[in-house]
């Protein structure tokens, strides 16, 4: 069993991590706004030691039923240590051991936050959460977008034979093209996709709508697929809200989190120029002046809402 990468990873300064959790958060707002009530869902996702998502559910959503599973017994004992809130149950179960025995009906939120590549194991974790999942609950799984370690030094031939042997019908359409490094990210999407639409094939109460698609890098790139098992009814408002509240969310493809290497009094001026309805304003004008094109100032109208601030004293 891979180590968790709480062990290793310094989850403090993540600008894009960040800005995808803020996002995920403002989606779950829209379909509360869609009527899928979420402070009354539970939440169970992978907490590690410091417990990010799970600070953000309750502050901003008062998620107060919540699971955090931790699979590395070698960290197990340091996440019971650092859980914040009594209501947080840390779990020492993969997801696969949960999910098995996990009974609760309650509609609930899964977030299976892997630092791992694609695989065979993940696959089966999404196959089982389509059997779990009720009417008004959601699933979000990210996955390293790179090749996983097993692939490393292999050609592309050698890559697709074992898309073809690990991931049987998921690995339909793909081709050689598809294994090269550069086309990786989008491979990984598609694996995550059709076996979200093997998941819920068979039912027959609802639908899962896959709303949600973001890549991301900060040390590693990373892809997160999910979206809510619901009513159509419930999917038009959802989609109606999002259209109005994060539009960059419904380009059929992952929306790339862009990193902004910006500096206080940049961001000052992207604060304003964005917010202005006139385009050549001065603010606009002083940032094209220091070389920022049109694709940055898209980027930072879609995010200006989610990134984070960081702050370093250097006295």
């Amino acid at each position: 069993m891979k180590p968790s990468s709480a062990g290793f990873i310094a989850y403090d300064l993540r600008p894009s991590k960040q800005a995808e959790r803020r996002i995920l958060l403002d989606f779950l707002k829209c379909a509360n706004e869609a009527g899928i009530t979420i402070s009354d869902c539970r939440y169970v996702g992978m907490g590690g030691t410091k417990f990010y998502d799970f600070h953000l559910m309750y502050r901003f959503l008062g998620l107060k039923n919540t699971v955090s599973l931790e699979r590395d017994p070698g960290i197990h004992k340091r996440a019971e240590f650092n859980c914040p809130y009594k209501f947080v149950k840390v779990e020492q179960k993969t997801v696969a051991e949960f999910l098995a025995y996990d009974l609760i009906k309650t509609p609930t939120i899964y977030w299976l936050d892997y630092d791992d590549g694609v695989s065979q194991e993940i696959t089966a974790d999404i196959i089982s959460l389509g059997t779990k999942i009720t009417v008004g609950g959601f699933a979000f799984v990210t996955v390293y977008a790179n090749p996983p370690g097993v692939l490393n030094g292999q050609n592309t031939g050698e890559r697709l034979e074992y898309f073809h042997k690990n991931f049987g019908d998921f690995s339909i359409g793909l081709t050689i093209e598809d294994m090269e490094n550069v086309n990786f990210p989008t491979t990984v999407y598609r694996i995550l996709m059709a076996a979200f639409k093997n998941a819920f094939a068979a039912r027959s109460d609802g639908k899962f709508h896959v709303f949600f698609r973001i890549q991301y890098q900060d040390t590693s790139p990373m892809i997160t697929v999910g979206g809510c098992f619901c009513t159509e009814e419930h999917r038009r408002v959802i989609e109606k809200r999002i259209k109005t509240d994060l539009p960059f969310l419904l380009t059929g493809c992952p929306y790339k989190i862009r990193n902004l290497t910006l500096t206080e009094r940049e961001r000052s001026l992207f604060d304003v120029a964005v917010t202005d309805r006139r385009a050549n304003s001065r603010h606009a004008k002083s940032l094209r002046a220091l070389g920022f094109r049109p694709k940055d100032f898209e980027t930072y109208r879609d995010l200006i809402r989610f990134l984070p601030r960081y702050h370093e004293s250097i006295i």
